[in-house]
């Protein structure tokens, strides 16, 4: 009964339209009233959920994308993976898809992917002979990759709420990442060649390549930092995120592209975000806490694993509740209400906790440029400045191949364990 009520005041809320946060914060409230419980509680486990210091490098990665935007590092970035591409067919398209991917691995955000690069690739897809639609719904999936390529913001999250390495999450990201990328360029070079592209006619001689190279060295040099560092063994994700600040800094100012009023804007945006994060990291604490003293996710899970017969079921299962989920909800609150409740129910019937991690996030992910709620399609409505219809209707053939990824990524786990059992063991 206080399942019901707990979820059922939650879900009334939200269709109703008011914030998830919120919603969760009076579910929650509604439990502590009913049951005579102290409201000390709601302050004590609200700063419990805020107090990880893996949770730092939530704020700390969205700061250095939103210092990138006021450099050239994303121009410069853009230049060198268009010179490398040629004059192929769907050049243009694939350079959107690269350039968003080696962006992802510099911010971990999806939006400030698809509006740092959409505002640069949008005219130039439209020129190379790409529909409006198709340029724009390209734009907001190659940003889904943001949350997917690390670092992301999605797999610290569920890294310091389910107790598992970040690192070793990271690093389950990047084959995935890697696949979602060529799969993206694959189907951009189908439909170039279904609409009749003209080849590019622009020639790159190895001097030009040479000098783009040269120019996107500050670029290319961070995610080798960022990355290279947490493989390697010699930082945190934490500490990571720490020094692509400084980087990201030391660059604008070095380069006199970054003003004080430009880092104080960067301030600001940053505050805004990471502030929404944190509150719902502390309501969802709260909310978790509720739902471990009422012993609901033992419950659901023992119901589960009463029709369930095997993984492979379970798999299949989550899989479509997370696809439904990615698209209604937000991804946080989304990690932060499910995990706990689906993810140990798949861990008794023996599959990895790291695979069952990283794939919870990648799903959860493809819910970026899902309709109705896809984040990133009201993003590229914004940078590109089509309407949310035409937007939708481009990302839908990008969008059917990135779940067919995840769908391979969940029943084929190695491409997700591999690298980290390797790199760290198992």
């Amino acid at each position: 009964m206080t399942g019901i009520i707990l979820f059922g005041v939650l879900f009334v809320l939200m269709f109703l339209g008011m914030p998830v946060c919120f919603s969760i914060l009076a579910a929650s409230l509604t439990y502590i009233f009913s049951n005579g419980v102290s409201l000390a509680v709601v302050a004590q486990r609200m700063v419990t959920g805020m107090n990880s210091f893996v949770l730092l490098a939530i704020p700390l990665f969205t700061l250095t994308g939103y210092i990138m935007e006021q450099t050239t590092l994303s121009v410069r970035l853009v230049d060198f993976v268009e010179s490398l591409c040629g004059n192929m067919r769907g050049s243009m398209g694939a350079v959107t898809i690269i350039t968003c991917a080696i962006f992802a691995a510099l911010t971990g955000s999806g939006p400030a992917t698809v509006a740092a690069i959409g505002a640069i690739m949008m005219p130039g897809l439209i020129r190379s002979g790409y529909s409006r639609s198709t340029s724009a719904g390209m734009i907001a999936a190659g940003g889904a990759l943001g949350p997917i390529i690390p670092p992301s913001v999605n797999m610290v999250v569920y890294g310091a709420a389910m107790g598992l390495s970040v690192s070793k999450m990271f690093i389950g990201g990047v084959m995935p990442g890697i696949l979602m990328t060529i799969m993206l360029c694959v189907v951009n070079y189908f439909i170039s060649g279904k609409n009749h592209l003209v080849k590019e006619e622009v020639h790159y001689t190895g001097k030009e390549i040479l000098h783009r190279t040269f120019r996107a060295i500050p670029t290319l040099v961070l995610p080798v930092i960022i990355l290279g560092g947490i493989y390697g063994g010699v930082v945190t994700p934490t500490e990571a995120a720490v020094v692509s600040c400084i980087y990201a800094m030391a660059y604008g100012f070095i380069s006199r592209e970054l003003h004080i009023k430009a880092l104080w804007a960067a301030f600001q945006k940053t505050a805004v975000t990471s502030s929404t994060i944190a509150f719902i990291i502390a309501v969802a604490n709260l909310f978790g806490w509720i739902l471990t003293k009422t012993r609901l996710p033992a419950t659901i899970g023992a119901a589960i694993m009463s029709v369930i017969p095997n993984k492979w079921v379970y798999l299949a299962v989550l899989m479509v509740i997370l696809f439904i989920v990615g698209c209604l909800m937000e991804t946080i609150p989304s990690i932060l209400i499910l995990a706990p409740i689906l993810v140990p129910v798949g861990v008794s019937f023996g599959l990895d906790e790291l695979h069952l991690g990283v794939l919870f996030c990648i799903t959860l992910t493809v819910g970026f440029i899902t309709p109705p709620f896809g984040i990133n399609l009201f993003t590229a409505v914004s940078t590109t400045g089509e309407d949310y219809a035409s937007v939708v209707k481009g990302v839908i053939p990008f969008m059917i191949i990135m779940l067919l990824c995840v769908l391979l990524c969940a029943f084929v786990s190695p491409i997700i364990t591999f690298l980290p059992n390797m790199m760290l063991g198992s």
